[in-house]
């Protein structure tokens, strides 16, 4: 997978959770069954477009994600500070600092792009699962206040998409830490074939 196919998941996945959550609120609440469109056709995708930005602008899938993305990123820094040898400094030896020589190895060794694939598809599972908790809760919010106007399997509804939403935290955290495994197999890869080059990056640094 490449980065630009992942850009294009991420941004059409929760709107087409949104449409099947959806869905299932409708089946569960009042019976009723939706034919889902089909998203390679013109017209539904261009439907798609508008929740998808919605999703997009707001803060949401950072809420979600941001202490998993802060425990995957400070491995990376982590590892190749210790890859130098160096004494850490997290200010002066910070992820800002050395991201763009990670993804400068990732470019340029053939070892490090396949591991890159991997990590952009467990990427895409890592966000999908963390915007289906979102977008589970928000459903799961929805049914509250359908119990509240009598709506008949209203707690149903909720006890439903309480459930989604654990199992979709839970997903995401395996995720996260499969994805800090993958980057662990890049930094081995890169304290054999590119140690000169992390110890000249953090030089520049000093």
């Amino acid at each position: 997978m490449t980065v630009g196919t992942l850009k294009i998941w991420r941004l059409f996945v929760p709107a087409a959770l949104m449409i099947i959550y959806g869905a299932l609120l409708s089946f569960v609440t009042y019976g009723t069954t939706w034919e889902m469109p089909e998203f390679s056709k013109a017209p539904y995708l261009i439907v798609m477009v508008v929740p998808a930005v919605l999703y997009y602008i707001t803060p949401v899938r950072a809420w979600m994600n941001d202490a998993s993305h802060d425990r995957i990123a400070e491995n990376l820094r982590a590892g190749l500070v210790a890859i130098a040898g160096y004494k850490d400094d997290k200010e002066k030896y910070s992820w800002k600092n050395l991201r763009s020589l990670f993804f400068k190895l990732v470019d340029e060794d053939k070892s490090l792009s396949t591991k890159a694939s991997l990590a952009y598809f467990n990427g895409l599972i890592w966000t999908s699962l963390a915007d289906s908790a979102a977008i589970a809760l928000f459903y799961c919010l929805v049914s509250v206040a359908l119990y509240y106007f009598g709506v008949s399997n209203a707690l149903i509804a909720v006890a439903t998409f309480l459930l989604i939403m654990v199992v979709s935290i839970i997903g995401n955290r395996v995720s996260t830490n499969r994805q800090i495994n993958i980057g662990n197999e890049q930094l081995e890869h890169i304290r054999f074939e590119h140690k000169t080059a992390v110890e000249r990056r953090l030089n520049q640094l000093d």
